[in-house]
């Protein structure tokens, strides 16, 4: 997920839970019942884990480029860390 995917994803699961909150409190205070509140925000939270939780492909439309290594240093840490290893080996 890229950080413009994250936001994306943020957002959505905001809007939705919110929703659902307004939608939940309106429909608990028209039936006098708690208990269909909690269940109706509690489907509103399940449905923005489905929607925000797993890596879906719209998450991912501006991906990031990464540099390229750049062998040679770590070749000569790698060489570096050797050498200092035989040196404290022979000591």
């Amino acid at each position: 997920m890229d950080f413009q995917g994250q936001k994306l994803a943020e957002q959505l699961c905001l809007y939705i839970i919110c929703a659902a909150g307004a939608v939940a409190f309106a429909l608990g205070w028209a039936e006098g019942s708690f208990a269909l509140m909690m269940k109706v925000y509690g489907s509103g939270v399940a449905v923005a884990m489905v929607a925000c939780v797993p890596d879906w492909p719209w998450f991912n439309r501006h991906p990031l480029k990464w540099l390229p290594s750049a062998p040679e240093q770590s070749e000569q840490r790698s060489n570096a860390h050797l050498s200092a290893t035989k040196q404290r080996r022979t000591r």
